[in-house]
C-alpha cells in the first residue's frame, strides 16, 4: 500500500511561484529539462534575449495569492484520454526543475492551455484522480495548489517520493572540486556512470557555498520503469582541496508509487 504524508507537511512543501510559460517547465519540445554544467566546463548565466523554441527556464517574480480563473474547457471537452493510472489521491514532489525556475500549472493538459502559476522545484503536492495520455505520449496529471484548486502538470516532472538513506558509505571515494556544485556533479557522476545516455543531472536547490556547502541534485533518465530518478543532497566541507564531500544523502523518487517502506513500486 500507498501512504499520504499528512497534510500539515504538505502544505509547508508546496510553494506557488510567479506567473508565465515563460518562466518556467512542462513538456518535452515546449521548455526543456535545464541540466547542470558538466564539472569541467563553467556554468553560463541564462540568456537575456527573448526565449525561441525550445524555451529558456528563467527565474521567476513571487506574486501574492491569485484569485481562482476560469479552469479551462469542461472535462469531456478537454483533449487526451484518461488513463487509469496513479496519480490517485497521492502526495507528488516536483523533480528535474531546475534551481530557480519552476513547473507549469495549467488549466488543462497541455501547453497550449493558460499557465496559472508554478510550483517550486522542491514542492510537494497532493495530486488529484484524473490522468489524461496525450497523442504525443505525454501524460497530465491534476494537482491542487494552496487556493484549493487543482491545475495541470506534465507527468514528466513529478514522481512519489520515496525513502531518504545516507549513501555516504557506499561511494568510492568523496570528491573534491573548486566549487560545491561541482563536487555534487562529481557524486552524481558516481552515481551514473554504468546508466544510459538518457540519464540528467539537474541542480534543483543551491548550491549554498561556504565553510560547509550544500546543494541539491536530481538525477533522471535512469532507464528503470518503476524508479523516476534519485535526489542527491550532498553537503561539502572547505578543504585544502577546494570543497570535499562530506555526506550524501538519496531520496528515492518513484515513477508508480512507493510502499509503507519507501520503496518503489
Amino acid at each position: 500500500m500507498r501512504r499520504t504524508l499528512p497534510a500539515v507537511i504538505l502544505a509547508a512543501g508546496l510553494l506557488l511561484t510567479a506567473c508565465g510559460t515563460e518562466s518556467a517547465q512542462d513538456g518535452p519540445g515546449e521548455e526543456p529539462t535545464s541540466t547542470a554544467a558538466s564539472p569541467s566546463e563553467p556554468s553560463t548565466e541564462p540568456s537575456t534575449e527573448e526565449p525561441t523554441s525550445p524555451e529558456e527556464p528563467s527565474s521567476p517574480e513571487p506574486t501574492g495569492p491569485e484569485a481562482p480563473a476560469d479552469t479551462g474547457a469542461p472535462a469531456g471537452e478537454l483533449p487526451g484520454e484518461v488513463v487509469d493510472i496513479p496519480p490517485l489521491n497521492e502526495v507528488v514532489a516536483v523533480i528535474g526543475v531546475a534551481a530557480g525556475s519552476g513547473l507549469n500549472l495549467r488549466h488543462g493538459p497541455g501547453t497550449e492551455f493558460e499557465s496559472v502559476g508554478t510550483l517550486d522545484p522542491l514542492a510537494v503536492s497532493p495530486a488529484h484522480g484524473e490522468v489524461r495520455r496525450r497523442e504525443d505520449g505525454s501524460h497530465w496529471a491534476q494537482v491542487m495548489r494552496t487556493d484549493g484548486w487543482f491545475y495541470w502538470v506534465n507527468m514528466r516532472y513529478i514522481a512519489f517520493p520515496g525513502q531518504s538513506t545516507d549513501i555516504t558509505a557506499d561511494l568510492p571515494e568523496l570528491p573534491s572540486a573548486a566549487t560545491v556544485e561541482e563536487a555534487g556533479l562529481l557524486v552524481a557522476r558516481q552515481r551514473t556512470a554504468d546508466q544510459p545516455p538518457s540519464v540528467e543531472t539537474v541542480v534543483v536547490d543551491g548550491p549554498v557555498e561556504g565553510d560547509a556547502g550544500e546543494v541539491v541534485i536530481d538525477v533522471v533518465g535512469l532507464g528503470d520503469d518503476a524508479l523516476a530518478g534519485e535526489r542527491l543532497r550532498v553537503v561539502t566541507e572547505r578543504t585544502d582541496q577546494g570543497h570535499t564531500v562530506r555526506s550524501v544523502e538519496l531520496t528515492l523518487l518513484c515513477a508508480r508509487g512507493a510502499t509503507e517502506d519507501g520503496l518503489c513500486e
